[in-house]
């Protein structure tokens, strides 16, 4: 492994260390699964890259050198590792939009797996199945992203498709980094057919993706962003009035959540209210209500929400936006 390539690996590991440690703060203070599931993805990622630093180690430690067995066992961790930060990915995508049925967010993690071992155990010295073994990661995410497209596209309600219009540039990001994932590949394998490719003092292999790291790093910026907004919000035991930015956050995921659980304009408002840590007798004030109208509409809110309490209204609100 050549020195610049060294240090670039240990970048995409310290970055993807530091982004679970971002998404694990932010859970623990939000309770959002959508970053449980990023930490668990990154945390896969750093196993997948670190696997990278053990063949210069097992080439001087073995004394049959790196054989086909080798790379066999080590294809088969990458495996592993690959269907566990991407299906976190996918699972945090199905929290984020809402898709709760067991069987889409299992099937596509079972025939990623399933695809990538068959291709495994057959590939042997064929490049083209070498290209399909190492490509299937890149169908997988371009199966999460054509899902969220499609979710996107279908739902009629606006305030979702404002909410996840949001991503759209990311999004195509995303692919556009896809397509080079696949490109380079296809160089490595299908067009030149060799293992290593040398510019200068670089020498690139074709057992590691550079534009599949891109993308994990652009995925990192993007997750810690959103983690980092979360806490932000989170600062606070609530929501204050004069925060204009913090308020025009939480507006946005308060339209998310009253259409959740159907609740009408006014129920929204009184939410609003909740969410600033407001008592009845000021929400009543600020609404020009009376009291007693106030808290029929608090027990309307906490009767479709399904909760007890104004407390666990609120951590349910923080936690399913």
């Amino acid at each position: 492994m050549g020195l610049a390539i060294f240090y670039e690996t240990l970048l995409v590991i310290l970055v993807s260390a530091l982004t679970a440690a971002v998404c694990l703060s932010s859970y623990l203070v939000t309770k959002r699964k959508t970053m449980l599931f990023a930490c668990i993805a990154f945390m896969f990622y750093f196993f997948d890259v670190a696997s990278i630093l053990q063949d210069d180690y097992a080439a001087r430690e073995l004394a049959s050198g790196l054989t086909q067995e080798y790379y066999f066992i080590r294809s088969l961790y990458t495996m592993v590792t690959g269907a566990g930060f991407l299906g976190a990915f996918w699972f945090m995508v199905c929290e984020y939009i809402g898709e709760c049925r067991r069987s889409i967010r299992i099937t596509p993690i079972v025939v990623y797996a399933a695809l990538s071992l068959i291709l495994l155990a057959i590939s042997g010295e064929s490049k083209v199945l070498r290209f399909c073994y190492y490509s299937c990661r890149a169908a997988f995410m371009f199966w999460i992203l054509a899902y969220g497209a499609v979710h996107y596209l279908r739902t009629k309600d606006q305030v979702e498709r404002q909410r996840l219009g949001r991503y759209k540039n990311h999004c195509v990001a995303l692919a556009l980094l896809g397509m080079v994932m696949v490109a380079e590949d296809a160089l490595f394998f299908l067009v030149l057919s060799t293992d290593t490719i040398t510019l200068g003092p670089i020498t690139l292999s074709a057992e590691r993706n550079y534009a599949e790291n891109v993308l994990m790093m652009v995925c990192a910026a993007m997750t810690c962003w959103f983690a980092l907004r979360q806490l932000n919000i989170h600062s606070n035991t609530s929501p204050v009035v004069d925060d204009t930015l913090r308020y025009r956050q939480t507006a946005e995921d308060l339209l998310v959540y009253a259409k959740r659980h159907q609740l009408t304009a006014r129920e929204q408002e009184v939410l609003d209210y909740i969410l600033r840590d407001q008592d009845n007798q000021n929400i009543a004030s600020s609404m020009s209500l009376s009291p007693s109208t106030v808290k029929v509409h608090v027990h309307n809110i906490l009767q479709k929400t399904g909760h007890a309490n104004r407390q666990e209204l609120v951590q349910d609100f923080w936690k399913t936006v």
